[in-house]
């Protein structure tokens, strides 16, 4: 083999090196801009609950378009709702910690397990009654547009809520 070919078969190499270099390094930039892209786009549409509850319902009330008796009714609603979900925390937290230490002991006690699980949850119904009776009250100083715009509103929250849980 002469040095002149085994020069233009060096080059050659050269060359599939050099393309195949270039390829991956577009295919490397491809895919950083599209990592790059993607947490931009996360961002960017952020599940409502990252945003704390005061903000949620603020947003909710402008949204309503309310009066000034409205928003009054609205704001104590909001309030008698944090309150009751703080006392609720208050109350269950206890409960549902002193069942899991009772699970975490090599010879738990199911009864005193199922009594304490069942002792919270009745809290939670509790919970639940009151801020039933609670919508329903502020619910009646809307108009319908604005109550079933409020529900439509609660339901989207619920759903992105439990969306945000599943991830």
């Amino acid at each position: 083999m002469s040095t002149a070919t085994v020069a233009s078969v060096a080059a050659l190499r050269g060359q599939r090196y050099s393309r195949l270099l270039i390829a991956v390094l577009v295919i490397s930039l491809v895919l950083n801009l599209c990592f790059v892209a993607g947490a931009v786009w996360t961002r960017l549409h952020a599940p409502p609950s990252g945003r704390n509850l005061v903000e949620r319902y603020q947003e909710i009330a402008s949204e309503l378009d309310l009066n000034a008796q409205q928003r009054a009714a609205f704001d104590q609603y909001i309030a008698a709702m944090r309150g009751r979900a703080d006392q609720m925390r208050q109350e269950t937290e206890p409960l549902m910690g002193a069942a899991w230490d009772e699970l975490a002991k090599p010879q738990p006690d199911e009864a005193r397990v199922t009594q304490l699980f069942d002792q919270a949850g009745d809290k939670r119904r509790g919970f639940q009654h009151d801020a039933t009776a609670q919508t329903l009250t502020l619910l009646t100083n809307l108009s319908p547009a604005q109550r079933a715009k409020f529900v439509a509103l609660m339901r989207e929250k619920r759903a992105a809520a439990r969306r945000a849980q599943s991830h």
